[in-house]
């Protein structure tokens, strides 16, 4: 299962998002986030809140 979060300050850079557990890196057809980033672990919330993202869901069908 991989676990989505969106990216509301800024889009995917150096020092931008945690690295540990990342899987990918995709856009947001949305347009409400920069950029959606995807891990094969749930973020934690000092880490959700120290790079402000957010929470958008699961894939429960990738990185398996």
């Amino acid at each position: 299962m991989i676990y989505g979060y969106g990216m509301r300050l800024r889009g995917f850079s150096i020092g931008c998002q945690p690295m540990d557990g990342f899987y990918e890196r995709t856009d947001d057809i949305t347009g409400k986030y920069h950029d959606v980033i995807w891990y094969t672990r749930e973020l934690t919330d000092d880490e959700c809140k120290h790079y402000s993202l957010d929470f958008i869901g699961t894939n429960p069908n990738v990185g398996m």
